[in-house]
């Protein structure tokens, strides 16, 4: 094994999944060895994917690779139900009064319970004591009626009765329907008029294309800091295990106390019916199987692909044929986002130029392209095992074959295109609100945007989910527009960040940051230690902190306006310390100001410390 591939072994470690750990094991024992005997008799056989596969599944037919992740079915048990709910129950004892982890408890045990079940009822019912004691009378009342579409025992009645009475009287006197709602975010337009055929795209960016960049997005027009010249909509999300018992896996809103089950599986759930229904149709019918156990030996990108595959199937209005023909008829360099006509584009021209987005399969090590394609023969096994795909593979093979092109694609697409969702959380222990991650999403115009360590533009998750992509430093006209693909030299020095951009992106960063050896924030902030800057600057930093740690957006908005004209006024100094210290200033107050901050801070108030 040579440097390169124990660094990517290294890398695929780190991602703590069962799938890299098996990896490692075939690597080491079988698989290698054998792809060394095949790329001695065929030099080809180092970039063609049909040997590598042929391979990769000669291997896993001798080795117990299900015993090994310890992959089952889905099943929804009553047994597991009555657990979770019990758990749950502990939680809202009085000495104990955790009652938002109740909720979690009592959402996953109504995810294990089938329709119409006694246990459905009692956590729906369980769920409903626990609105009422959090003063959620409307949720309350949903919850009473849930459990008795669930069937609940006609023996315990009068207990739903009398909560339901109650929750009526307490609604009453709250008048909660005419309550003032919280003020809500300010909006977030685009600086500029859009274009004619791509209203959502500031009609001074261009996409261009050359020999050093690729394809690249570079502006006619100059740009300043806090111009907003994008709002992208995801084409694919997912929802990340830690929030599935808290938000809709659809729409993503923010849910815990009326959140209803996927009837077929035990991972997901929505907010409502019509979120149930529109997922099934759109992808969720051809994922529904195999969620739980990919998620947990897979991970985030690989199910986010998987989601992508079901989304073409979905698209294509379950018809594999015609997603074929349309794939077979597409001329790849040709599909261009930027040109597109995005007002009457089609579900089926927008994945377009999702299927178009960059594989780096050529660039990719042997070792790494090796995990792909066996990564992407596990997905296949369980897609088609588990899902209706696989009936209609064994009828005409042709559907299988395009399953496994479409997820080998879309592994990679998604492990260099994907981007991360994010909201803000409170806790009452912690000052400033903390940036948490939620989901993974798919961008057809952002993942146009090249990487730099020394960004000129930033990513902001909107509440909506769209994506709006923000000037953070002067770009004069014809220049490029860089975004960072998480190695930014705020946070990382030039050695973790070139290593990290070949290793995850298959490229050396030769960028500015990465070229002059720019500092990181921490370096900065020592350096002020040993030569503190002017005491103005000091103050007004200071200044800036405390308005921003009040979280009001109102405020932040201010911030942000005298932070936009520092920055454009001194841009030629970056990096400087003052400059570096004011952009992360300048980055908060984007979050307090336009991204969803979780009500969860809020429930806090009805548990014990």
């Amino acid at each position: 094994m040579n440097v390169l591939d124990q660094e990517v072994l290294d890398a695929l470690q780190r991602e703590e999944h069962c799938t890299t750990h098996l990896f490692e094991e075939l690597w080491t024992g079988s698989l290698e060895p054998a792809l060394d005997i095949a790329i001695r008799h065929n030099p080809h056989a180092e970039h063609s994917v049909k040997i590598i596969a042929r391979i990769v599944e000669e291997c896993l037919s001798e080795f117990p690779f299900r015993e090994f992740l310890q992959l089952h079915n889905e099943v929804k048990y009553d047994e597991q139900a009555a657990k979770l709910r019990t758990e749950g129950n502990k939680m809202v004892d009085p000495k104990v009064k955790r009652l938002y982890e109740a909720v979690k408890l009592y959402n996953e045990s109504i995810m294990y319970t089938k329709p119409g079940s006694t246990e459905r009822s009692l956590a729906y019912a369980n769920r409903s004591v626990v609105c009422l004691q959090m003063h959620r009378y409307e949720e309350c009342l949903a919850n009473i009626r849930l459990a008795r579409e669930a069937n609940y025992p006609a023996r315990l009645a009068d207990k739903l009765e009398k909560r339901e009475e109650q929750a009526k009287e307490e609604l009453a006197k709250s008048n909660e329907k005419k309550k003032k709602k919280d003020d809500p975010k300010p909006e977030l337009p685009l600086s500029f008029p859009g274009h004619e055929h791509m209203p959502h795209v500031a009609n001074c960016l261009q996409l261009q294309q050359n020999e050093q960049y690729g394809r690249h997005v570079v502006t006619t027009r100059r740009l300043k800091v806090g111009d907003v010249v994008m709002l992208d909509t995801p084409f694919v999300k997912t929802l990340h295990d830690p929030l599935r018992h808290v938000r809709c896996d659809f729409c993503h809103a923010e849910r815990p106390f009326t959140l209803i089950p996927c009837e077929g599986c035990t991972w997901v759930m929505y907010c409502s019916a019509e979120c149930l229904g529109k997922a099934y149709s759109q992808y969720h019918r051809y994922e529904c199987g195999v969620m739980r156990d990919l998620w947990r030996v897979a991970g985030k990108c690989p199910m986010t692909a998987v989601r992508t595959v079901a989304s073409a199937f979905g698209t294509f209005d379950d018809d594999p044929d015609a997603l074929q023909a349309h794939l077979d008829a597409l001329d790849e360099p040709q599909v261009n986002g930027f040109t597109m006509d995005w007002r009457t584009a089609t579900p089926k021209d927008v994945y377009s130029t999702v299927h178009v987005l960059s594989t780096n399969q050529e660039r990719r090590p042997f070792m790494q392209l090796v995990f792909m394609v066996y990564l992407a023969i596990i997905i296949h096994k369980l897609m088609l095992e588990r899902t209706e795909l696989g009936p209609r593979s064994r009828a005409k093979p042709s559907i299988g074959k395009l399953l496994f092109d479409l997820i080998l694609r879309h592994v990679q697409v998604m492990r260099i295109n994907r981007q991360f969702l994010s909201f803000y959380e409170h806790r009452p222990d912690r000052q400033r609100f903390q940036a948490k991650e939620y989901g993974t999403a798919c961008y057809p115009l952002v993942s146009m945007f090249n990487h730099s360590c020394a960004s000129n533009v930033r990513r902001l998750i909107l509440r909506d989910g769209r994506c709006a992509v923000i000037v953070i430093r002067p770009i004069g006209p014809g220049e490029q527009l860089f975004d960072s693909y998480g190695f930014h030299h705020f946070s990382f020095d030039r050695s973790h960040r070139q290593k990290g951009t070949f290793v995850m992106f298959n490229f050396e960063c030769s960028c500015e940051a990465c070229a002059l050896n720019y500092p990181t924030l921490n370096q900065i902030v020592n350096q002020q230690s040993r030569a503190p800057m002017p005491m103005a600057d000091a103050m007004e930093l200071c200044s800036f902190e405390e308005v921003l740690e009040t979280h009001d957006p109102k405020l932040a908005l201010e911030v942000k306006a005298k932070l936009q004209t520092d920055l454009n006024r001194r841009a030629r100094r970056y990096p400087a310390g003052d400059i570096m210290l004011r952009m992360f200033n300048y980055d908060y107050s984007l979050f307090v100001a336009y991204q969803y901050t979780s009500e969860s801070y809020k429930y806090w108030e009805y548990c014990n410390p």
